[in-house]
């Protein structure tokens, strides 16, 4: 968030109409850097929308333990700037919302908070993850999964064929394998790329 804001600086003083976007989750909206970051964009009307993927757990820890607000959204008002909470899992609500954003951030109105409501259905760093949310919400969780409803959306309102989108599918998965091929077959990194671009280059 932090850099979001020095990425949106650096777009402000060039003058240009670039708009920063930085995402994280909702515990992320628990750190000092959160807070920094909102302010100082505030202040300075910086180009950039915060977007919180609230997926109700920062990593283990359920929302409501850890957060003091119902809502992240609900902390951009100490800011001064717009809280924006939507659907995270309808693709359409949160185009509007980004949409809005970003006019606003283009017309020097400066940052937006964009809260988007959605669920983890694989866990970040281990295989408790069945055993640590109640069945019954990881099961409304899949019922609501966006790509699926998206995808239908897309055929009933006639904006593409199942034909057309299978054909994107396979043009996506195979442009992963490839890149997931040239990862693996690829000579393992020198351990010099380790200090590449952290200290000054005293020689020049």
């Amino acid at each position: 968030m932090p850099i979001g804001c020095g990425l949106a600086l650096a777009s402000q003083l060039r003058g240009e109409k670039r708009v920063t976007v930085t995402n994280f989750g909702d515990g992320a909206s628990n750190i000092g850097a959160f807070h920094e970051a909102l302010n100082l964009a505030s202040v300075w009307k910086l180009p950039v929308i915060f977007v919180c993927q609230n997926n109700r757990y920062a990593e283990h820890t359920a929302f409501a333990t850890g957060t003091s607000v119902a809502r992240v959204a609900d902390r951009a008002g100490s800011y001064s700037i717009p809280g924006i909470c939507v659907d995270g899992n309808d693709p359409l609500a949160v185009y509007a919302a980004a949409q809005k954003a970003i006019a606003r951030a283009r017309d020097g109105g400066g940052p937006t908070l964009i809260e988007a409501l959605t669920f983890r259905l694989m866990d970040i760093s281990s295989a408790t993850w069945a055993n640590t949310f109640p069945k019954t919400n990881f099961q409304a969780a899949l019922a609501a999964d966006p790509y699926p409803r998206y995808r239908q959306w897309l055929v009933d309102n006639h904006h593409a064929t199942i034909a057309s989108l299978d054909a994107l599918d396979a043009e996506v998965k195979a442009e992963v394998d490839s890149a997931v091929k040239f990862a693996f077959d690829s000579a393992l990194t020198e351990p010099i790329e380790i200090k590449r671009d952290i200290y000054a280059d005293h020689a020049i």
